[in-house]
This record gives C-alpha cells, sequence and structure tokens, in this order.
C-alpha cells in the first residue's frame, strides 16, 4: 500500500516537481539516501522546512533526486516533499515580516508626527505673515494719507509763497506811491515857503513904500 501511494504521489509531482524548488514537510524530518528505494542507506536527517532542488524524479520508486543548498545530493520521498515552506517556516518569516511592518508603522507615525508639527509650525508662520502683512498695509496706508497731507501742504505753502509775494510787491508799491508822495509834499512844502518868503520881500518892498506916500499925502 505504501509503495502505491508512493507511485501515485510521484506520478502526480513527477511533472511538477523537476527544476523546482521544494520543501520538507512539517510533520518529522525526511531522511536523504544515498538512491532511489529504502534499501539505500541514509545520508543525513532533513529538518522539516529545508528548501530543496528537484534534480530528479523516479516514478517507479517515488523518489526524487535532491540538492541542499549546501550541495549534498540524495534522496528523498515525494510525501516528504511539499512545494510551500512549512508552516513554521512561513510562521517566522510572518513574524518577520510583521516586525518589519510594526517598524514601518512606528516609521510612518514618527513621519506623520514630525509632518503634524510641521504643519502646525508652518500655520504659525503664516499667522504671523498675514499679521505683518495686515501691518505693513496698514503702514502703507498711513504712508498714502502722509503723502496725500504733504502734498497738499506743499501746494498750500506754494500758493502761502505765491500769496506773500504778491504782498511784498503790494507793499514795495505801496512804498513807493508813499515815497512818492512825500516827495510831491516836500515840493509842495518849498513852494508854499518859498512863495511866502518871496511874498514877505515884495511887502517888505512894497509897504515902505506905500507908508512914504501916506506921509507925502498928508495921511495919517
Amino acid at each position: 500500500m505504501k509503495k502505491i501511494i508512493c507511485l501515485l504521489a510521484s506520478l502526480l509531482l513527477s511533472d511538477q516537481l523537476l527544476a523546482q524548488t521544494m520543501y520538507i514537510t512539517d510533520n518529522f524530518a525526511a531522511p536523504m539516501r544515498t538512491g532511489p528505494t529504502d534499501a539505500y542507506r541514509v545520508r543525513l536527517n532533513l529538518n522539516s522546512g529545508l528548501p530543496l532542488e528537484i534534480i530528479e524524479v523516479n516514478d517507479e520508486t517515488g523518489y526524487s533526486k535532491v540538492v541542499t543548498k549546501a550541495g549534498t545530493e540524495g534522496w528523498v520521498l515525494n510525501e516528504h516533499l511539499m512545494g510551500s515552506p512549512a508552516a513554521k517556516t512561513r510562521l517566522v518569516a510572518a513574524q518577520q515580516q510583521l516586525i518589519k511592518l510594526k517598524e514601518s508603522n512606528k516609521k510612518l507615525s514618527r513621519e506623520q508626527s514630525d509632518a503634524t508639527q510641521k504643519a502646525a509650525q508652518l500655520s504659525n508662520q503664516n499667522t504671523l505673515l498675514e499679521a505683518a502683512n495686515s501691518a505693513l498695509k496698514k503702514e502703507l496706508d498711513d504712508i498714502k494719507i502722509i503723502s496725500a497731507n504733504a502734498i497738499t501742504l506743499n501746494q498750500r505753502n506754494q500758493q502761502l509763497i505765491q500769496e506773500n509775494q504778491q504782498f511784498k510787491n503790494a507793499i514795495d508799491l505801496l512804498g513807493s506811491d508813499n515815497e512818492r508822495l512825500k516827495n510831491n509834499a516836500n515840493s509842495e512844502y518849498f513852494m508854499m515857503g518859498a512863495g511866502a518868503i518871496l511874498l514877505g520881500l515884495i511887502m517888505g518892498l512894497i509897504l515902505p513904500s506905500i507908508k512914504r506916500r501916506r506921509k507925502d499925502t498928508g495921511w495919517i
């Protein structure tokens, strides 16, 4: 019965096993023999989950010729071979993968925390920039108002300068007129004085003559 089972297994696996990597079942250690039957001596016992490279399949005996990664060749029953790693091997691989995933998750959590802190910093910087922008805008508005007032004051100052110049010109003109009037008045005073002196001289000359004539005529 054992030989029949081995024969059937070998027939089913013969086409699939060749040039493929197979694994020792995880139920027990499998013997590697020097030949393709139970009559050959056991070269070594292969641990469960050990990967083997299939070299040759003997359909009659149900054995396959295999080679280990270390280069040891021998024959192993097909029923001791399976196409996937042993459960404990897969468990170890899964545990290692889980460890890697946990480490990756921790790394992602740290990166997320850093990204959150960076986002908070950027948000604070944005708030500060908005405040600075608002202050600059207000300062610019104040400068515009001051500039407009300065322009108005400058225009008013220019207007006052022009008005002051006009007043100065008017004062100078009035001074000239006043000086001319003074000169005219002095001339009139001089003429009046001269006339008075001349009149006095005339009177001085005429009055004695009149008095003499009165004496001569008997006028008292």
